[in-house]
Parts: C-alpha cells; structure tokens; sequence
C-alpha cells in the first residue's frame, strides 16, 4: 500500500491542478485540458503498474503527468517549461524531496517532443501523453487541436494538408513501452490508416486546386526528366571514356612494352622508362576499371525501408532477390502514396548524381595519371639515352 504522504500529495497536486485548469484555460483549449490532463495521469498509473513499478515511482509519474500541460494557462508555445516552473513552486512548498522532484521534473520536460527518453519513467509518461493517437476517440481530439492551432497559433489547413500532416506525424510514432505498444498500438495503425483514407479523400473533393509537388509542377516535372536524361548520357559519356583508356593502356601494354623489354639486352637504359609506361598503364586501367565497375547490390529491401519511404524500388538492384508478391506489395504502396512516388524520383536523381561524381573522379584521377606518366616516361626515356650515350650530348 502507498505511504499515507505519498497518497496525500499527489491528492493535494490533483486538487490544484484541476483548480488551475478549470478557472485559467479556456473553451478554446479543446485538446491540452483538464480531460487530457486526468487521462494522461489514469494511463500513466496503469502504465506503470503494469511494469510493477514502486508506489514511489508511480506517484513520481502521477505528479509529473498532473503537471505536465500545467503551462498552457499562461502560453502555448513554449509551454513546458512553465509546467516545469509550476510543477517545482508546488512540489518545494510541499517540502518534498529534491531527488524525487527532480525526476518529477524530469517527466515534465520529456513531453516536449524534441527530448527523448532515457529511463523507464520518462518512456511511460511519454507514451501516456499520446495515448490519444491510439483511442477511438482519436478524430475527436484532433479537431480539438486543430482548433487550438487555429485560435492560438493563427495556422489554418485545409482538410487535406491537415489529414496529410498528421497522417504523416501518426507514421513516425512509436510507443517507448512494450505495454502501450500491446495496448495502443493496434488502434494507432487503425487511426494512421483513417488518416491515409481521409487525406485521400479530403484532396479529392478540393479538386487540383491543392496538388503540389511534381504532379502540380509540369515545369518541375520536366527538369526531373531532363536531369535524369542527363545523367544518364554523362554515365554512358563516362562509360565509354573509362573503355577508351582500358583500350589504349591495354595496346600499350601488348605491344609496346614487350617489344621495349624485348631490347633491354642491347638496350638496358631502356629498363626504367619501361617500367614507368608499364606502372603508368596499370595504375590507368585500375582507375578506369574502378569508373566502370559495378555498385555493391543486395537485390533485397526490408518491409520498414519500404513503409518509412526509403527505398527505390524502381531500381532492379533494390529488388532482384525479392519474391514478386513482396516486391508487388511494395510498389503497390509507393504508387499509392504520391510523396513516396516523389521521393522515389528524387532518391533515383540524387544516387545517379553520386554515382556520376564517383567515375568522373576516378576517370579524371586515371587521365591525370595517365598524361603525366607519359610526359615522365618520355623524360625519363630521354634521359636515359642520353646518359647512356654521352657522345651525342
């Protein structure tokens, strides 16, 4: 059983947070309220119970879940640090002790969704403080915040933009806990789903008038064709640069350098520029053989890279070893989702550009190489002969 003081203060921070919320927000505060605040602090409990956690812990996390929308009565932005303001004034005239209101404090300030994490109290309290994205009542309490976005903020969506923001918000989450993953997360995929059916449909009814990216741009459009056009004529340019090199250096090597080593005997001054056109040829050929080699390929692409959008599935080395209803399902999923289509175009863009700027630097690396072992070799060549024949100098 809880300690009597334990019980008595987080009774005493419910009494004043429910007085704070209730005479200093407002109607318009349809999300962050003192509803949110209450469901917060049930799932926070229950949470942790379920970890088998001390009563000491979960009256830590029960104040810190009391208090952590506390700010919003004096701003929105920026809100949390006056939760954590308010949170210490209460828990300091209550005497309470400065290790536990740190980790009190420390709760608090993991709400703010740019701070992770790091302990097994700040993983529940963040996962209760989203339950909301997997409740049935999910759809309810985003109108709730998009009003309070529209009031305190000044940002108005169109019901397509504001189903694709938080359809794109709800993919990125997941819950800290495996408890709140077994309890919300069946809901949280049915909720993304909804979410991927009503942007579909909200940008349906609002006609082309809200179609951007590539599909709204004809002008964007055909700068993508003509960059992808043009990268691929620079790599057959560059292919076919690296096949001259490989060519010459090869002839030189089969036929000039056995007949300058054939003469070594009657010719010995011949052994150095003949070694430096055989290194120049061979470092040649290497730089050239590297341009045009091959890219590492696993001929496979794992479901997640598939979901999160990173991954090109139009390119064969992404999907050569995969069995076709898996590769399907994939491509089925990057043509229904418009900004995946997108990204795919411009990962395709950017890897060509890479892989552009790898032959190019090895193709100028064996030029280089190349020209200036024939100006060496032919130096050397003459110098050679004329120290082994003095008379002519």
């Amino acid at each position: 059983m809880p300690h009597m003081q334990e019980v008595a203060i987080v009774d005493e921070a419910e009494e004043y947070v429910k007085k704070l919320l209730t005479q200093r927000l407002t109607d318009d505060h349809q999300y962050h309220n003192l509803s949110h605040t209450l469901a917060v602090r049930t799932a926070s409990r229950k949470l942790g119970e379920m970890a088998n956690l001390s009563s000491t812990q979960l009256e830590i996390l029960e104040l810190a879940a009391l208090f952590h929308d506390t700010g919003h009565v004096e701003t929105y932005n920026g809100h949390e640090d006056v939760s954590h303001r308010l949170a210490r004034e209460f828990l300091e005239k209550h005497n309470y002790s400065e290790e536990k209101m740190q980790e009190v404090l420390d709760c608090v300030d993991v709400t703010f969704m740019a701070n992770r994490p790091t302990n097994v109290l700040q993983k529940i309290i963040r996962d209760a403080d989203l339950i909301n994205l997997g409740s049935d009542g999910y759809l309810v309490h985003l109108q709730g915040l998009r009003h309070e976005w529209e009031v305190f903020l000044g940002q108005r969506f169109s019901d397509a933009d504001w189903y694709k923001m938080n359809y794109k918000f709800l993919k990125g989450q997941t819950f800290f806990t495996d408890y709140a993953e077994e309890m919300y997360g069946p809901k949280l995929t049915n909720n993304i789903n909804n979410l991927k059916k009503l942007a579909k449909t909200a940008k349906k009814k609002s006609g082309d008038g809200d179609v951007s990216g590539l599909q709204g741009s004809k002008s964007a459009q055909m700068m993508f064709k003509t960059a992808l056009r043009n990268h691929l004529d620079l790599s057959t340019l560059a292919d076919n640069k690296a096949n001259i090199m490989l060519s010459v250096n090869a002839l030189i090597i089969t036929l000039v350098v056995p007949i300058a080593i054939s003469q070594l005997n009657a010719y010995p001054w011949l052994l150095i520029p003949s070694a430096l056109l055989l290194i120049t040829c061979l470092v040649s050929m290497i730089f050239a053989t590297l341009a045009t080699r091959p890219i590492r390929m696993t001929g496979m692409t794992e479901q997640k890279a598939i979901e999160d959008g990173r991954s090109n599935l139009f390119f064969f080395g992404n999907f050569y070893k995969m069995p076709f209803e898996t590769y399907k399902k994939g491509i089925r999923q990057i043509l229904d989702e418009e900004e995946f289509l997108e990204d795919s175009i411009m990962r395709d863009l950017y890897f060509l550009g890479k892989s552009l700027g790898r032959k190019y630097t090895q193709l100028r690396i064996c030029y280089t190489v190349f020209m200036l072992g024939v100006v060496i070799t032919v130096l050397g060549f003459l110098g050679a002969y004329f120290s082994a024949n003095p008379n002519l100098g």
